[in-house]
C-alpha cells in the first residue's frame, strides 16, 4: 500500500458580501474575542467556502461568536450551498437568529433549520425549489426527484418538523408561505434542539454544581418574566422567549450577553459531522463507494468535516488491511515497515499501519492511498483515532 503524499485542492480566492464576518473589538467574561458571523443577502456559488474560513479563524483563535449565532437576513439563493452552510453550523454548534424586521426565505431557511437553536423573530418564508439552469425535458422527471429526495434527507437530519418538508414540496416557487408566530414555535423555530439542549444541560448542572431540574427551572421563570414585554392581546407575543444563549447556558446570568464557557476542554473537542469515502476514476474523479477495484496503483480516500479548537488538530489514522503488504512512499523511496520515519507506525504482522497526522485546524480533513501488487482483496478497514478512541470508522472491500 503506498500513501499520496499530497493531493492539493486550489481554489481562488472569493471576495461576497452574503457572508459578513466582522471582529467586534471586545471580550466576553472568558477573555475570548467576540465577533459576528452574518448571512445578509442572495445566497451564491461558494458562499459555502467563505463560511468555512471565517469557521476556521473563530476556531483556530477560540472567539466567541455574538449571541452565539449566525444572523440571517436572505430572501434565498442556491440550494447547495445553503445546505454547506447548514451543515458547518450544525456541526460547529451555532444557533441562527432571523432578527426583527428583516427576512429568511427559500433557501435561506434551510440554513435557518440547521442551527442547534433557532430564533425566527422576522419573517420565514417557504416554497418549492427554483431551477434556474435548463433541463432537458426528459430528464425533468428525476431531476426533481433528485432535489426533493436530496433537500428531504437534509431536512430530516436537520431536526425539521414534518410541516416544514410538507411546505417545501407544496408550496408553487412562484409563490411564498410566510410563517406565523404560532407556526413557528409549533415548527421548533424559537428553540433548541433536543440533543443541543441536553448536551448544554449536562454541562451546565456539573460546571455550576445544580441540578438539572433547577436550570430549566430558571428558564422557565425568565420565560414568565419577559411576558409583560408581549401581551396575549398582540400577535407577537411569541417572541416573548428566552434567547438562544439563555436557553443553551451559555450567558454567565440570565440578561447579559457575555458569555460563560459551556462545552468540553479544547484539547477534548474532535467531532466529525460529515464523511465520504470512495476511490478514483480514470479522470482522477472522486467516486464514493466501499469497493476497491484490485489494480496496482489504483486509488482509494477518505475525507471528512469537523469541529475542533485550536491552531492544529492531531488524530490518527489507522489503515488495516485483510493480509501483509508492504508500506511506504514510492516518491520519497521510504519504507514505512521499518519503523524508522516518525509519525508512522507498521504493525509486525504487516497488516496495519497507523499514521499520526498534525494539520491546521481547518474543519476539513483528506487522505488518500494507492494499491500495490503485494495488496491482496478483501477488506480495508480505515479508523480515524482521537484520544485513543475510535471516533470514525471507514470500511472498504478490494475486489
Amino acid at each position: 500500500m503506498k500513501i499520496i503524499v499530497c493531493l492539493l485542492f486550489l481554489l481562488p480566492n472569493f471576495l461576497c458580501a452574503e457572508v459578513i464576518y466582522e471582529k467586534l473589538g471586545f471580550t466576553d467574561i472568558e477573555g475570548r474575542e467576540v465577533v459576528s458571523l452574518r448571512i445578509d443577502g442572495s445566497i451564491e456559488l461558494n458562499d459555502e467556502i467563505i463560511f468555512d474560513e471565517a469557521l476556521a479563524d473563530i476556531n483556530q483563535n477560540n472567539y466567541r461568536v455574538q449571541f452565539d449565532s449566525v444572523i440571517l437576513n436572505s430572501p434565498g439563493g442556491l440550494m447547495y450551498s445553503a445546505m454547506q452552510i447548514g451543515k458547518s453550523i450544525r456541526g460547529n454548534h451555532l444557533s441562527t437568529w432571523v432578527m426583527p424586521h428583516d427576512e429568511c426565505s427559500s433557501a435561506c431557511v434551510l440554513i435557518l433549520q440547521a442551527g442547534v437553536c433557532k430564533m425566527a423573530n422576522g419573517e420565514v418564508g417557504i416554497h418549492r425549489a427554483k431551477y434556474e439552469e435548463d433541463i432537458p425535458l426528459e430528464e425533468i422527471k428525476n431531476k426533481v426527484r433528485y432535489h426533493e429526495i436530496s433537500m428531504e434527507d437534509y431536512l430530516t437530519d436537520m431536526d425539521a418538523s414534518p410541516q416544514i418538508i410538507w411546505l417545501f414540496n407544496s408550496i408553487p416557487n412562484w409563490d411564498m408561505k410566510y410563517l406565523g408566530n404560532t407556526e413557528k414555535r409549533n415548527y421548533g423555530l424559537f428553540g433548541a434542539t433536543a440533543e443541543e439542549m441536553q448536551y448544554r444541560l449536562e454541562i451546565a448542572s456539573k460546571k455550576f454544581g445544580q441540578h438539572k431540574d433547577d436550570l430549566l427551572a430558571k428558564l422557565s421563570d425568565r420565560d414568565y418574566d419577559i411576558y409583560p414585554d408581549a401581551t396575549w392581546e398582540s400577535a407577537d407575543y411569541l417572541y416573548a422567549t428566552p434567547s438562544c444563549s439563555e436557553q443553551l447556558f451559555l450567558e454567565d446570568n440570565m440578561t447579559d450577553h457575555v458569555g460563560i464557557r459551556i462545552e468540553p476542554q479544547p484539547e477534548d473537542i474532535f467531532e466529525i459531522y460529515e464523511w465520504d469515502r470512495g476511490t478514483f476514476d480514470e479522470n482522477d474523479n472522486f467516486i464514493s463507494t466501499e469497493k476497491i477495484p484490485h489494480k496496482v496503483d489504483h486509488g482509494y480516500y477518505y475525507n471528512f468535516r469537523y469541529f475542533a479548537k485550536g491552531k492544529e488538530v492531531t488524530y490518527k489514522e489507522r489503515v488495516r488491511l485483510a493480509s501483509p503488504t508492504t508500506w511506504g512512499s514510492e516518491e520519497d523511496g521510504i519504507d514505512y515497515a521499518e519503523n524508522k520515519t516518525p509519525g508512522f507506525l507498521v504493525s509486525d504482522d504487516k497488516t496495519t499501519i497507523t499514521v499520526t497526522r498534525t494539520n491546521p485546524n481547518d474543519g476539513f480533513a483528506f487522505s488518500a492511498w494507492t494499491l500495490t501488487k503485494e495488496d491482496s482483496k478483501g477488506p480495508v478497514t480505515i479508523e480515524i483515532i482521537f484520544n485513543d478512541k475510535v471516533v470514525q470508522t471507514f470500511n472498504y472491500v478490494i475486489e
